[in-house]
């Protein structure tokens, strides 16, 4: 086992990672929904406004076409639609429906006294402290992925 306290981060993260998203397939099944399915309707909650698929998928850091798959699915069973871009005529904005909205208001009512029991033995400080960090380490690895990009490239 490595003492280097930033692989012990990364293996802490992975592990609560997994458990994450076992737990989250656990809470929304009832609901027909899977973890991905749900982070799908997370960030289209959290967005504010219609976004694309792609956008969709930069917010989540995942890729464009397990998004698309995702979203598709969604539409076909009536939880998410498409409204014309603007900006773009091939990529069509991602909304909800009221069926949508309906359903993430009940996953996220499951997830509500879930989520507080998770922070039973954690202060409030513990808790900024540790979003904090995962947000610094969240902007190193997108400006490292950026470069990379960059510099395929070329």
């Amino acid at each position: 086992m490595s003492s280097d306290p930033i692989t012990q981060l990364i293996l802490a993260i992975f592990r609560a990672n997994s458990r994450l998203v076992l737990r989250g397939d656990q809470l929304t099944a009832p609901l027909g929904l899977t973890s991905a399915r749900w982070q799908v309707l997370g960030s289209v909650s959290e967005a504010g406004s219609a976004r694309s698929v792609s956008e969709l998928a930069r917010d989540l850091g995942v890729s464009r076409q397990g998004v698309q798959r995702i979203v598709g699915e969604l539409v076909t069973e009536g939880t998410l639609g498409y409204r014309p871009n603007p900006r773009h005529k091939r990529a069509r904005l991602v909304v909800f429906t009221a069926e949508g909205h309906r359903l993430y208001d009940r996953a996220m009512a499951v997830q509500a006294p879930w989520a507080r029991s998770l922070a039973e033995n954690l202060t409030p400080e513990q808790i900024t402290s540790v979003t904090i960090a995962l947000g610094v380490l969240t902007s190193r690895l997108e400006e490292e992925l950026e470069a990379t990009r960059t510099t395929a490239a070329e």
